[in-house]
């Protein structure tokens, strides 16, 4: 809990206070569930509807707002604001810096200034940690792998051997980076051998992955993944992909091998990414699409992908198709009808 006033709010979010800025806040809460003490964030004119009903002790609102006998501070972006204090209530995280008597770590490892390593944790030798980097307990640094300053690995995550990972990056439970990519060829008699995966994965600066997702290693040279990008849960990168920076990468996302993602583009959940595709910068691909072919900027939904203008008017279509189809059946046979009834032998 963190204790703090309407003031000091106003002064942190840069708001217009409307209420005394003696009065006690110390924790940020949804306007339905927020009581004495709390702040809570209205951002738009739907939830402004709910203002009278708010308990809140105070209240930020979009500028221009008024609501007589209520605690407010006014800001220009409300959903701006509720980032900043989301930070600001955030716990810090109270371990020091140690490596905990649990922790295995190779006598030929570097581990940087600040830096904590917790309970069941494997830093492997030669393997290097920067400055404030957090291992968490039963996650794995494999030999060689490089992290950079101020980077976190929750519990159970995996490096493999040789990867890196830049600074400020966040990666989530259970994910695993630089696992073999998925590379097999046909012997002669047609079973299916194992390709040596050689290659690296490079995960830039300031990218967060989220839980039990996998990032393959290249075939050769690197699998990369660009600053700024962000990796839900539950997502597949395949071996060689370049993904660009500041993309959104959602939930059951697959990207296959050899993809490369243009910066600021956005893959919506459980879509999917054919091998060798190139998406331009900017591309949209909306939720369930396959993309099977290199694709523009833009919208896309579907599967075959199609943009989103072509899919607005084909999936109507596809949804009357039943109807459609019975109607052509029934003049189908009025024609045959009455093409024999004057036939020949009418």
């Amino acid at each position: 809990m963190r204790r703090t006033t309407l003031g000091e709010i106003a002064t942190l979010l840069g708001g217009e206070i409307d209420g005394d800025r003696g009065t006690p806040i110390d924790r940020l809460e949804p306007p339905e569930e927020a009581g004495e003490g709390a702040l809570a964030v209205l951002s738009d004119r739907k939830a402004l509807a709910s203002i009278a009903s708010c308990r809140a002790s105070a209240i930020v609102v979009p500028a221009g707002t008024q609501a007589p006998g209520r605690s407010l501070v006014r800001v220009p972006d409300p959903r701006r604001a509720f980032v900043a204090l989301l930070a600001y209530f955030a716990p810090g995280d109270v371990r020091g810096p140690g490596i905990d008597p649990g922790a295995h770590v190779d006598p030929g490892a570097e581990v940087g200034e600040g830096a904590w390593i917790g309970p069941g944790a494997v830093v492997e030798a030669g393997a290097c940690l920067g400055a404030r980097v957090r291992v968490h307990p039963l996650a794995v640094v494999g030999e060689g792998a490089r992290v950079g300053d101020d980077s976190v690995l929750f519990p159970g995550v995996v490096l493999y051997p040789g990867v890196t990972v830049g600074r400020r990056v966040r990666i989530h439970a259970g994910s695993v980076i630089g696992s073999d990519g998925f590379g097999y060829e046909r012997d002669a008699g047609g079973v299916q051998q194992k390709v040596p995966q050689i290659g690296t994965v490079e995960i830039a600066d300031d990218v967060e992955i989220g839980s039990n997702s996998c990032v393959d290693r290249a075939t050769v040279g690197a699998t990369r993944i660009g600053a700024g990008t962000k990796i839900d849960n539950l997502v597949q990168v395949g071996h060689n992909t370049q993904v660009g920076e500041h993309c959104c990468v959602i939930g059951q996302a697959g990207i296959s091998g050899s993809v490369n993602v243009g910066r600021f583009s956005v893959l919506a959940g459980q879509s999917g990414i054919a091998d060798h595709v190139t998406l331009a910068e900017g591309t949209v691909v909306g939720a369930q699409a396959g993309v099977h072919r290199d694709i523009g900027p833009g919208i896309w939904h579907g599967a075959p992908a199609l943009p989103a203008k072509d899919a607005r008017r084909v999936f109507p279509i596809v949804a009357r198709l039943p109807e459609l189809l019975r109607r052509l059946k029934e003049l189908e046979d009025k024609v045959a009808t009455l093409e024999g009834r004057d036939g020949p032998g009418a």
